[in-house]
């Protein structure tokens, strides 16, 4: 795998290590965008950094993770400022137009984050910041204080705004391509996670560096081994959200239907287990018009490290990314890539998913229905290579993704 920085050997640095990390989403948040802004907080202390996480108060989050214990030299340096969310605060017998979710619901963050974010450039002599989206007002507070201080800033761009894939999100897109370019030109560095990605910023804004343009990818929170176990059955785990349009399952429904009519699984040797993605009646009706019940179950969200440590103890683990997230690599990848477990992705060929599974040892990349039959059949087989060395699979972790991010920071204030 290619990146733009490789983060593993910093130089000595004795200059402004002082970073105004704005995120949204922080503990106690159960999201997946919770993740990466918090290991690079977190990371980044722990590499010589002071990092000062500007974040939302927690009331504003939907669901919670409360087994995530943030450390206290950490959590001393989380500051909330108050956010509402614009669909609820001007909403009108529970509905609100669609254009007061413009740029995104929190809009109304904006105001109290960039008050409070001054206060904390001057307290903490705050040499560089770093914002990330899928929340844009993230990257127009960043932006704020950026113009404001004349410090430099990375725009971090987990997923591409959805209006440049997703047929969904047309509607408005024309005024979040306006706010996107204002970023683009007005950032330091504008870093995606996926080269796939990168390159599409690069096709849409021409007149930009081509080195304006980075890549750090997501990565696995480096977690203690989960005590060996041998499912009584093969256990295929997928863990995450679902979607009807980006992660489809109809296609894996009706390849269980047919090696189940093939006798190849039934419910004494085989189970596919979607972990925190659907409430179980979701798909009643499907899968007893497939006759699969017996076969799939829905189970609960479960905390970070519990899901985590089921991914080491399942049979092998599957993901789903359609052709709409081809620029996209979701992150549980890298958890999966922790687990040493076979992995079935589900993805198109081409797609920057694809490129990384291509690299892995024991993965099978497949699309078509005939293709997925296939690849269940071998991983029941139970014909495995060599899982990754450690060495080779911590180039995957968080911690190193960190070593990326502290480059780049440090490069960009000895400019």
């Amino acid at each position: 795998m290619q990146h733009d920085f490789d983060g593993m050997s910093l130089a000595p640095f004795s200059g402004n290590r002082n970073v105004l990390l704005i995120a949204l989403e922080m503990p106690p948040a159960r999201s997946a965008g919770v993740q990466r802004p918090y290991r690079f907080a977190e990371y980044l202390l722990e590499m010589g950094w002071n990092p000062i996480v500007l974040t939302a108060n927690s009331d504003i989050y939907q669901r919670f993770d409360h087994e995530l214990q943030i450390p206290p030299a950490l959590a001393g340096r989380i500051y909330r400022a108050k956010a509402y969310d614009a669909s609820r605060l001007f909403s009108i017998a529970g509905r609100s137009p669609d254009w007061l979710a413009l740029p995104d619901r929190y809009w109304p963050w904006y105001f109290n984050a960039t008050k409070l974010g001054q206060q904390l450039i001057q307290q903490f002599n705050i040499g560089c910041i770093w914002s990330t989206y899928p929340v844009l007002t993230a990257h127009l507070i960043g932006r704020k204080l950026s113009k404001t201080n004349n410090l430099p800033w990375i725009a971090d761009f987990r997923d591409p705004i959805q209006c440049h894939y997703n047929p969904a999100y047309q509607h408005f897109n024309a005024v979040n391509r306006y706010l996107e370019r204002k970023i683009v030109q007005s950032a330091s560095k504008v870093c995606t996670t996926s080269n796939e990605a990168a390159d599409l910023y690069r096709s849409i804004y021409p007149e930009q560096a081509h080195d304006k343009f980075c890549v750090i990818e997501n990565g696995f929170v480096p977690l203690p081994a989960a005590k060996a176990t041998v499912p009584d059955k093969f256990t295929l785990l997928y863990s995450g959200a679902l979607y009807g349009n980006g992660r489809d399952i109809n296609g894996i429904f009706r390849v269980l239907q047919q090696l189940k009519q093939q006798q190849l699984i039934n419910q004494q040797n085989f189970v596919l287990r979607f972990r925190g993605s659907a409430k179980p009646e979701r798909y009643a009706k499907e899968l007893a018009a497939h006759d699969i019940a017996d076969v799939v179950e829905f189970a609960p969200a479960i905390a970070f490290e519990q899901a985590v440590a089921e991914m080491q103890q399942c049979s092998a683990n599957m993901l789903i990314q359609d052709e709409i997230f081809k620029y996209q690599i979701p992150g549980k990848l890298y958890d999966y890539i922790q687990s040493q477990k076979p992995l079935l992705a589900i993805c198109p060929d081409g797609s920057a998913t694809a490129n990384v599974c291509r690299e892995l040892p024991n993965c099978w990349r497949v699309w078509q229905d005939a293709e997925l039959a296939s690849a269940i059949v071998a991983l029941l087989a139970g014909h495995f290579t060599t899982p990754l060395d450690m060495q080779t699979a911590n180039t995957y972790s968080r911690r190193a993704r960190t070593g990326q991010l502290a480059e780049l920071m440090q490069n960009l204030l000895l400019e």
